[in-house]
């Protein structure tokens, strides 16, 4: 995934709203001329790519009227389709323990001639590859086919958009179909949200990076790689609150904008972990049975969407796994299941390692994990809500 940096977003304010500045088929004929460019230099290393680059990318900015941060962005985007490779006869890594190693004890000349027939490489290579793993050392690699400005132009909004969400306190977006798979994608991606049906579609609320103390990176490029799963949806919409530019706005956008939806609505996958889960009580032989759950249930004005059911004989608990989270977040959750525990008893299962913020809370209905989940303690805290 290539998202934008705070210093490649482009937009343009409209009172208290940023209106992302998309590229257009305008913009096609200056990428024409970057990709044909940038297709030439296959084979240089990442430092001298760069060089060459530097300076026509600002001509190409100042000939066509394009701010230097969109170019940026654009070079970035790029990278989508030109890859870069370590280029060396040896692993760099094993080509210095050796040449410093004979280093101690030999002159320069010595030691390289020495690692060189150790290595069985030419001298040539081993200086060559002693750090051909440095980022600016590594190969371009040209893509075999190089991408038309069209395409650039989708994929340089898709992560123009996703850039700016990662500077948001919360952001909403609205799916009128497809709203399962959509959610079941907020959930693997273990994002803090909410959900709220409507005539118009399902709306569902996300805390964005700026909300939280911890994992703020993570959380955020999490929240970014959800994105567009949404964007596949048709009639989707979008709001965020961001700080930009040192000012709170508003970002907007919905499926009629020129945005890449290169993902296709994701499949029922597991988790690792929920993987883990099913296997884990299956094995505990205490006659419980964990199954996927396909329903919502309704929870105060919203829906609450369940990882799974766990049933044994006629009883049966729903069980919830939360991801990210602070303190509020699961105090919430926790107040709107007590609420229909007597309906629908939910056990919600938290990873510590996922914290947002420090917290002590505890509940009947939360069971903590770390990297794996208990399934005894879970199901030993079914059997206490069927008792109750």
């Amino acid at each position: 995934m290539i998202v934008l940096g705070e210093r490649e977003l482009s937009w343009v304010e409209r009172g208290a709203v940023a209106v992302p500045a998309y590229l257009t088929a305008r913009d096609e004929v200056w990428l024409r001329e970057l990709t044909g460019e940038l297709a030439d230099l296959g084979g240089l290393s990442a430092d001298e790519v760069d060089d060459r680059l530097a300076g026509r990318m600002v001509d190409l900015g100042r000939a066509h009227g394009v701010r230097g941060r969109v170019v940026a962005g654009v070079r970035r985007v790029l990278g989508r389709w030109w890859s870069t490779v370590v280029a060396s006869a040896a692993p760099p890594a094993r080509i210095r323990s050796v040449l410093f190693d004979l280093a101690a004890s030999a002159s320069r000349d010595a030691a390289i001639d020495a690692a060189a027939s150790a290595l069985g490489v030419d001298r040539a290579a081993v200086l060559e590859g002693l750090f051909a793993d440095r980022p600016g050392a590594r190969r371009l690699v040209a893509p075999a086919v190089v991408p038309a400005p069209g395409e650039v132009v989708l994929a340089y909004n898709l992560a123009l958009v996703q850039g700016l969400i990662l500077r948001s306190s919360e952001t909403r977006v609205r799916v009128r179909s497809h709203v399962r798979s959509v959610v079941r994608l907020a959930k693997l991606r273990r994002l803090l949200c909410t959900y709220v049906p409507s005539a118009e579609g399902t709306t569902i609320a996300l805390s964005g990076p700026l909300s939280i103390f911890h994992q703020t990176t993570k959380y955020g490029h999490a929240l970014a790689s959800f994105v567009p799963a949404a964007f596949s949806t048709p009639a989707w919409e979008l709001e965020a609150t961001c700080v930009l530019g040192h000012r709170r706005l508003r970002v907007v956008a919905d499926a009629s904008d020129p945005i890449a939806r290169p993902h296709a609505l994701p499949r029922e996958t597991d988790s690792a972990v929920e993987r883990r889960l099913v296997r884990d009580v299956r094995k505990l032989g205490r006659g419980f049975t964990l199954e996927r759950e396909t329903a919502a249930i309704p929870v105060g004005g919203g829906v609450c969407f369940p990882d799974f059911t766990l049933r044994r004989g006629e009883a049966r608990v729903l069980v919830e796994i939360v991801g990210f989270y602070t303190p509020e977040y699961l105090a919430s959750k926790l107040r709107a299941l007590a609420a229909v525990r007597d309906r629908h008893p939910v056990i919600v299962l938290v990873d510590e390692a996922l914290a947002c913020a420090d917290t002590d809370l505890v509940g009947a209905t939360l069971v903590r994990y770390r990297k794996s989940v208990d399934a005894a303690a879970l199901l030993d805290a079914a059997e206490a809500l069927w008792r109750a």
